[in-house]
């Protein structure tokens, strides 16, 4: 992936419209973030071999391939919502910033890690015990696919146009929210996946299957 910074979202949008520098800021922290977690999720495994990426800490929990996989889904869940969302939202005219909303601010807060809350996943949001090379693969290609997604949305007005969400579909937000929703989800798994990779290095060798 090619690095997505502040001056590539702002090189795209100012010769657009000259004044939406606030929603440019936060267009730009998002797609940062996004960049970053894949960065950070990328150091965690590095020299990690397959059996500590297959490995669960528990019956019933998750092993970091199948947290990259359960990241990977749920991205590529929400993109075609989005997508036909920011196709229909309009261009920004003024320098304001863009919302949330106060439902999606509540979900994001008990999405951030360290986190106390946890959530029933989908059954089509479960991971399969993936191939870690596999699943670190298709989790850097959904990564892409949600920053060229920011990058189309920097100069529109974002927080205008909603979508039903492909998780809990009785409830509605901006895309803006799906955006930061999306990057706190990920944050949680990536504390998630530093967690397990500790847990299993303060084990004894012998019982690390």
């Amino acid at each position: 992936m090619g690095t997505l910074t502040a001056n590539t979202v702002q090189s795209e949008v100012l010769n657009l419209h000259g004044t939406q520098v606030v929603a440019i800021q936060q267009i730009s922290s998002v797609a940062h973030q996004i960049r970053q977690i894949t960065r950070d999720t990328e150091l965690h495994l590095l020299a990690r071999d397959k059996a500590d990426l297959s490995t669960a800490l528990s019956p019933g929990s998750w092993c970091v391939a199948e947290c990259l996989e359960h990241l990977t889904q749920t991205t590529r869940a929400f993109i075609p919502a989005i997508a036909d969302a920011i196709a229909e939202a309009a261009k920004l005219t003024s320098n304001r910033p863009l919302r949330t909303g106060i439902l999606a601010d509540l979900l994001i807060r008990t999405l951030h890690p360290p986190y106390r809350m946890r959530f029933n996943v989908l059954p089509q949001l479960v991971p399969h015990r993936p191939d870690p090379e596999t699943a670190w693969t298709n989790f850097v290609e959904s990564q892409a696919q949600l920053s060229a997604l920011v990058v189309s949305a920097a100069d529109l007005a974002i927080d205008k146009v909603r979508i039903k969400s492909p998780v809990y579909a009785r409830i509605r937000y901006n895309v803006y929210a799906a955006f930061r929703m999306l990057v706190a989800h990920q944050s949680r798994h990536v504390w998630q996946i530093e967690q397990i990779l500790k847990a299993l290095d303060s084990r004894p060798a012998s019982k690390v299957a």
